[in-house]
């Protein structure tokens, strides 16, 4: 559904940057914004006129920093983390006034199966909260296709996130999560651990009492086991491949971007479909903008590669951890209530 371009006018069918913005005032903000410009008035006269922005340069780019900034992508996540955040403190009975400071410290504590199934029930809601935001045609597509697309993106968001937290990526780190990052960091580059909650954490000294309130803990132990594996097997390789990789904050939002439209093992509408493919399609235009004018066309493509290359991997990882989630579903560990497993079946 074609909207107007907040920054000039005119229609566009995509939006980019998480907002009302057309391909050419997105490319022409990428070239730009670090240029000093110059208005031809002397004093931003047209900057609030959308007709006059193609005639000033420097009108056009303040203005789209303007809206930038009023639907700023990193306070969006920092939203969806407050919302996590809060909702999990409530569960344990730590009550959260909204008004207190975003940066106050957090208490991490070992997880639990039962406090990582309720921590994921608050991350999917808080997925369908922030979602809309990036992508304004979600609010719009019928129930199914939500949820599809949630199910499809959930075990991406997840574990693509731990592993790019941990690895000691450059990407700033309030785009990606809050000062449970400051905590977790006083702890020894050495060890391994991952997020098994917003507010929680599985180490493999902790690991051992993961299961202890889990549906059926009779075979507990062979589950732990199972878990271990995936430290070994999955997490710690993978962190290796990220930090190899090192992705920016811009490439870090376009690869889940692309996660999230990239459909696998699942059947699609034909109107989803063409959704998918145009918004994948604006991602690629804007890293490809964003390398021309950064590192050159060339070398630009390369880069492109390796990020999809990264993306694929990942994908494999996911399968092999499905497969983890259904030994542990085997074990009894796991249950048909499970979010990280419901989520999981096709």
């Amino acid at each position: 559904m074609p909207v107007k371009c907040l920054v000039c006018g005119k229609p566009t069918s995509v939006t980019h940057m998480g907002m009302d913005a057309c391909r050419a005032c997105t490319v022409f903000y990428r070239r730009n914004r670090a240029k000093r410009l110059l208005c031809v008035k002397g004093y931003k006269g047209c900057m609030n006129d959308p007709k006059h922005t193609f005639a000033c340069r420097k009108c056009r780019l303040e203005r789209f920093k303007a809206i930038l900034k009023a639907g700023n992508d990193e306070d969006k996540t920092i939203a969806l983390s407050m919302f996590r955040r809060i909702a999990e403190l409530n569960l344990r009975g730590i009550d959260v006034d909204i008004a207190e400071p975003y940066d106050e410290k957090l208490e991490i504590i070992p997880s639990t199966y039962q406090l990582m199934n309720e921590g994921k029930k608050i991350q999917i809601a808080g997925l369908f909260k922030y979602i809309p935001t990036m992508f304004p045609e979600f609010r719009v597509l019928p129930n199914a296709d939500k949820w599809l697309l949630i199910r499809n993106y959930y075990r991406s968001f997840h574990y693509y996130l731990l592993c790019c937290i941990f690895s000691g990526c450059s990407f700033a780190i309030t785009t990606v999560v809050s000062t449970a990052w400051t905590l977790l960091c006083e702890c020894s580059a050495k060890e391994s651990f991952f997020f098994g909650s917003y507010t929680t954490v599985v180490s493999k000294e902790s690991i051992w009492n993961f299961f202890v309130d889990c549906p059926d803990p009779t075979n507990a132990d062979a589950a732990t086991k199972t878990m271990f594996g995936t430290f070994h097997n999955i997490v710690d390789p993978m962190r290796n491949q990220i930090r190899q990789v090192d992705p920016s904050e811009d490439e870090f939002m376009a690869l889940m971007g692309l996660a999230f439209w990239s459909f696998e093992n699942i059947d699609p509408s034909e109107e989803l479909l063409a959704l998918a493919e145009r918004y994948r399609a604006s991602i690629i235009s804007e890293l490809s903008s964003l390398y021309r004018s950064s590192m050159g066309k060339q070398r630009g493509t390369s880069r492109i590669g390796v990020l999809l290359c990264s993306l694929q991997e990942f994908k494999r990882a996911e399968m092999i951890l499905q497969a983890d989630y259904d030994v542990f579903h085997m074990l009894g560990t796991f249950d048909d209530d499970t979010v990280t497993y419901r989520l999981g079946i096709r």
